[in-house]
């Protein structure tokens, strides 16, 4: 860690632990609660979502809880992910990891200005046509590059602006949760509780075991909380590391809150079969149903407030990781640099071309660009595997286990042995297609940490002989992945 950077960082540029909640609330929730009703009702009834959330609450909490024991333990590894990798398996896995991260939020800040875009074609009918049109990718691109100027100004306003939409978002959250509240009627609620039974008056088809439902929604339940690493991620400009700690904690709990109570509640409304036909956002028509339009207008301007929060929160976090790993000399070395402000700018304007291209190919891919989010968002297991292997790596012994570390070692063992079960189940529910298909977006960033090695030792070997074996893997499976992407 630099510690002359850390010295470096003025006061006003940090954030404290109101804005860490505020991005990693904007990180996960974003815009797909909005249609989570639907989502989850399409593969699975009432016990089956009651079920999901609570073992993704499990999961994800045993993450969370052990992001918290790293921060604790390793207060001065700053943007956490990424030097995890790096001192507990080497610098090509720390590029590893933050190459992954980068891209990954690459595609998913695109996914903000597809969504963004089709939501405003609302007010503007077939202008935007789910934005796949010549006017939603000038749309998407003039907000992008307004993103990009806003980040540019400095941390302190950005988490200001996204704080503030947060707080939007969890209004018109709030909105829809307490209308589907005072209209609950637990007698529709109790009808088909298992989804076991065809009833076509409700449009309720079987949904198979309750083992089947649960596995078919946890690509929903555990991707939604994707950002839970977002306070982490963002730690060198924390003000410290409990605030980190606090805003990692209370982050998840309003999350799964919002998450269980938006999916389960419409249910006491309308069936799942019913939910599962609406149209997207379904929470839009649900609110419809119960209060009239100004319901769907409600939710309309929420999707609008929860995107742009999230879309800015995104921005800013994929910039801190290539930047963090220049300075170790992983990434290029142009990744460094920073303006006036302390902003990796160089990272964020290389950031901003990459979703810039993948926003105009959106044009041309269709509907085969949802193909390609699932695939990158199984990118996001890799970097937490990695970084939960760290955890039981240094808490396996006493003697690699930090003495300022507040929690117990056998603790911080436990919780890392869970979390990695619970990441390894994540993979399994992603599924080894796109699985591997991800690794091709892996080995395409090879080539950079080779420059990046070149620049920093030129006269040393760019990788080690475990280096040289990871690398093959990732190419061996990468192949597999080319393979299965023309099967």
């Amino acid at each position: 860690m630099d510690e002359q950077n850390v010295k470096n960082t003025s006061k006003k540029n940090t954030v404290g632990v109101l804005g860490l909640i505020a991005f990693v609330l904007s990180a996960m929730v974003g815009g797909g609660i909005y249609d989570l009703p639907q989502n989850m009702a399409i593969n699975a009834g009432q016990i089956g979502q009651i079920l999901s959330w609570i073992l993704t609450g499990l999961i994800i909490w045993f993450i969370a809880r052990s992001f918290m024991i790293l921060t604790d333990a390793f207060p001065s590894y700053k943007t956490g992910l990424y030097l995890y990798a790096g001192a507990g398996f080497g610098r090509f896995a720390g590029f590893f990891v933050s190459w992954g991260y980068w891209i990954c939020e690459c595609f998913a800040n695109v996914a903000y200005a597809v969504l963004l875009m089709s939501t405003i074609d609302t007010f503007f009918p077939s202008t935007f046509n789910g934005g796949k049109r010549v006017a939603a990718i000038i749309g998407g691109s003039i907000i992008l590059w307004l993103m990009s100027i806003l980040i540019n100004q400095g941390i302190k306003g950005a988490s200001w602006v996204d704080m503030l939409g947060t707080l939007g978002m969890l209004l018109s959250v709030t909105i829809f949760l307490v209308v589907m509240a005072i209209h609950f009627k637990w007698s529709a609620f109790n009808v088909n509780m298992l989804a076991d039974k065809a009833l076509p008056q409700l449009q309720d088809k079987s949904l198979g075991s309750l083992l089947d439902q649960v596995k078919n929604t946890m690509m929903t339940t555990l991707w939604v909380f994707g950002g839970i690493e977002g306070a982490v991620v963002l730690s060198d400009r924390s003000r410290s590391p409990q605030d980190v700690v606090r805003a990692t904690k209370y982050g998840f709990l309003l999350c799964l809150l919002l998450y269980a109570a938006a999916s389960l509640l419409p249910l006491g409304i309308a069936s799942y079969g019913q939910i599962a036909n609406m149209t997207a956002p379904s929470s839009a028509q649900l609110l419809e149903t119960q209060i009239g339009v100004t319901g769907r207008l409600v939710i309309t301007f929420g999707v609008i407030i929860a995107v742009l929060s999230s879309w800015l929160t995104w921005t800013l976090m994929l910039s801190e990781m290539p930047y963090a790993a220049a300075k170790a000399g992983n990434f290029p070395k142009q990744f460094a640099q920073e303006n006036q402000h302390k902003i990796p700018s160089f990272s964020l304007m290389a950031s901003t071309i990459v979703m810039q291209v993948i926003l105009i190919s959106t044009y041309f891919l269709g509907h085969a660009f949802n193909s390609m989010l699932n695939i990158v968002g199984t990118m996001t297991v890799p970097p937490y595997l990695i970084s939960m292997l760290f955890l039981v790596k240094t808490a396996w012994k006493d003697e690699t286990w930090p003495t300022v570390a507040t929690i117990s070692r056998k603790r911080a063992l436990t919780t890392g042995i869970f979390a990695l079960l619970g990441i390894l189940f994540m993979g399994y529910a992603a599924g080894i297609r796109y699985t591997t298909i991800s690794f091709i977006i892996y080995a395409l960033g090879i080539p950079f940490f080779l420059l990046a090695r070149h620049q920093f030792a030129p006269t040393e070997k760019p990788m080690t002989k475990g280096e040289l074996i990871f690398a093959g893997a990732i190419l061996a499976v990468a192949i597999i992945g080319l393979i299965l992407l023309f099967v």
